[in-house]
């Protein structure tokens, strides 16, 4: 019997789902029932609730011998025409059928292109994921859309019997597709075109329809997930769904799905979702660092492709080398060894023994007393001052701290990350929002008794306690300054920075008050470095190209002055063309010490992350006695916000930061 089910592909994902979530129960450390708790399945459920609707059409797709990269622009593109028609005053469901739609027509233009035009599907579905991009960038000039009726939100938000809408959504969805995957004639083609197309052929199936509707499937099922995250987090976010497409192929591919085409199942799908958030779920209750996800997902999608790549005689051979000893003596030897070991570490637990735990933590807070930071583009440098911040206050406090987010600047991922942190029930959250989109985590945060704090990025219309940073105004206003004095008053210049992220929206509002000042000045051109140095070079680049007077650059984000200094540098008009950069990366102190940048705005992120977590710390141990008991009181005993200031770097003071001078 076991054998028979050991050959059943969903059978194996499943008891790899069981044996990892018992594996991180386990290993957790403060015991064993917080990982499997309601709290963190509604979590790891609600996370995967909109990447469930994409994984479904991609799985149709991919069984086919097809993918489809434009599934996060689509995305995208189904938030952006929900929120325009909204705004225009439709109706809740006029406004998702013609968003769903819009998903179609998406889909039609990908599979027509690819059947009847005969490009390749990578080539077809790497352009429009491109051009519908660019679309919603052009059509909200980068900023987030709002402003949603409440009944739409509660889509996103509501409950029926205590499960989230978008759960329940979920579940209908994957039961009916399936149920059609299973039963439905026209479906159960899909397989015979991705086994053999010839034969699908011969055998009378239209391949081309069938390869078409699959297309249009996952374009309406993407754009229907998007109008779901609009809801969820009551705004449409431009930059919603960048990199879904590539986390949708891993876990269809984990599921069972053979990328050659053929092969493939809804309940597949589902549990290679589930291991997947599972895993990122556990990594995070275990405080691995964010910099080691990227190695284990990786590491999972290589694995679930060798499996794939397995014939069942291989698979034989490998469970039989792995399992055989040479002789019955030797195998007793090791299954007795094997259960010493099991026994001991369930009774020692050297994860979560109390007094490894009160040796971490120290002598003031408690042994499991954690604080989480969440931040946006964590793989950015500008994020190592907080994470220090962070870290040099946590062991002075005696507590456990850690820097966590997405790599990218996908709201939508920050509010996945938000909701795994949220299980964990830490002591407080310190957070730099991406967007509005994170208003109802926020709050939701704060009404369950997790106090929230923003860092660097303020949401002031949320109930966060108060924020702690820049006022993004004034920094942009000191760019445009410093950069009207450094081309004397006049000239073209061009913007660099981050459409839809608001503090950076605040940031290139002030830097254009301050150029308009100066009427010799012109902004000839605002580009998107997405928070990436290499990006920052290819955007500069092709300014200078297409502005060969250009005077200046001003940059409002990290990446924006590096990749700027790189680009000038190579049409030689490095000094020439002025560039004002953000923040103090080693390599901007670099470039301003050889003066291919004249000056940086630094703000003081050490600062921020340090003051932070002691505020968060001593709200939770009741030391700001403003009152005897401020909850109780009903007030926050925390001024509204807190302006760290910034520096201005120039040739002149930069070698006390290259020398590494005190954290500001």
């Amino acid at each position: 019997m076991m054998t028979k089910l050991l050959k059943i592909r969903e059978f194996v994902i499943f008891l790899a789902v069981v044996l990892t979530a018992v594996g991180f129960s386990l290993l957790q450390p403060g015991g064993y029932g917080r990982f499997v708790s309601l709290g963190n399945l509604e979590a790891i459920l609600l996370g995967m609730s909109l990447d469930s609707l994409i994984a479904i059409g991609m799985t149709f797709v991919i069984i086919t011998g097809g993918f489809d990269l434009s599934v996060g622009s689509s995305f995208a593109f189904g938030g952006l025409v929900v929120g325009l028609l909204l705004q225009s005053g439709w109706g809740v469901l006029p406004a998702i059928a013609a968003s769903v739609m819009a998903g179609v027509g998406i889909g039609m233009f990908n599979g027509f292109v690819i059947t009847k035009v005969r490009v390749n599907a990578f080539v077809t579905t790497l352009g429009s994921m491109t051009i519908i991009r660019g679309i919603v960038l052009l059509a909200t000039q980068g900023a987030s859309i709002t402003g949603f009726p409440p009944e739409f939100v509660a889509l996103g938000q509501g409950k029926i019997a205590g499960i989230f809408y978008p759960v329940i959504i979920m579940i209908a969805f994957l039961v009916v597709a399936d149920l059609l995957l299973r039963k439905s004639r026209f479906l159960r083609q899909i397989f015979y075109v991705g086994g053999n197309e010839e034969a699908a052929k011969l055998s009378g199936i239209n391949v081309d329809r069938v390869r078409i509707w699959m297309y249009v499937f996952t374009g309406a099922l993407s754009a229907l997930s998007g109008v779901i995250a609009a809801a969820k987090t009551g705004s449409a976010s431009p930059i919603a769904g960048s990199g879904a497409e590539l986390r949708i192929i891993a876990a269809v591919v984990v599921g069972g799905a053979s990328l050659s085409g053929g092969r493939g199942t809804i309940f597949g799908t589902f549990l290679g979702l589930l291991l997947t958030s599972i895993i990122t779920s556990g990594l995070g209750f275990l405080r691995i660092s964010f910099y080691a996800e990227g190695i284990v997902s990786g590491t999972i999608l290589i694995l679930a492709v060798m499996l794939d790549q397995l014939t069942r005689e291989r698979a034989r051979r490998l469970l039989t080398l792995l399992t055989t000893t040479r002789s019955k003596r030797m195998e007793r030897a090791l299954n007795v060894i094997l259960a010493a070991v099991v026994v001991l570490l369930l009774i020692f637990r050297p994860w979560g023994s109390p007094g490894r735990q009160a040796a971490v933590s120290g002598p003031q807070g408690g042994a499991n007393e954690e604080y989480v930071f969440i931040g946006v583009s964590v793989g950015n440098p500008y994020w190592v001052d907080a994470r220090l911040g962070l870290e040099d206050k946590a062991r002075l406090l005696g507590v456990l701290s850690e820097l966590r987010g997405p790599t990218g600047s996908d709201p939508n991922m920050q509010v996945a990350e938000f909701e795994q942190v949220l299980a964990r029930k830490p002591a407080g959250i310190l957070i730099a929002p991406a967007s509005d989109a994170l208003r109802p985590m926020i709050n939701r945060a704060v009404e369950n008794g997790v106090p929230v704090v923003c860092i660097d990025t303020d949401d002031p219309l949320s109930k966060r306690y108060t924020y702690i940073g820049t006022d993004n105004y004034n920094a942009g206003l000191q760019t445009g300054e410093l950069l009207a004095r450094a081309v004397g008053g006049k000239g073209e210049v061009a913007l660099l920075m981050i459409p839809g992220q608001s503090n950076l929206e605040g940031r290139a509002r002030g830097c254009r008050d301050a150029l308009a000042r100066y009427p010799g000045i012109s902004i000839v051109k605002t580009g998107n470095d997405q928070a990436l140095s290499a990006e920052a070079e290819k955007v500069a680049r092709s300014i200078l190209q297409a502005y060969p007077d250009l005077a200046g650059f001003a940059c409002v984000d990290a990446a924006g002055g590096e990749g700027c200094a790189v680009a000038v540098n190579e049409v030689g008009k490095g000094g020439v063309v002025k560039i004002i950069a953000m923040d103090k990366n080693e390599t901007t102190l670099q470039y301003i010490e050889q003066g291919l940048i004249e000056a940086s705005i630094a703000q003081r992120t050490y600062t921020m992350a340090y003051v932070g977590l002691q505020l968060l710390y001593d709200l939770q141990h009741n030391n700001i006695r403003l009152v005897s008991n401020w909850r109780e009181a009903g007030i926050i005993p925390l001024p509204s916000t807190i302006d760290t200031g910034t520096l201005v770097i120039t040739k002149a003071n930069v070698k006390a930061f290259l020398q590494g001078g005190k954290k500001p």
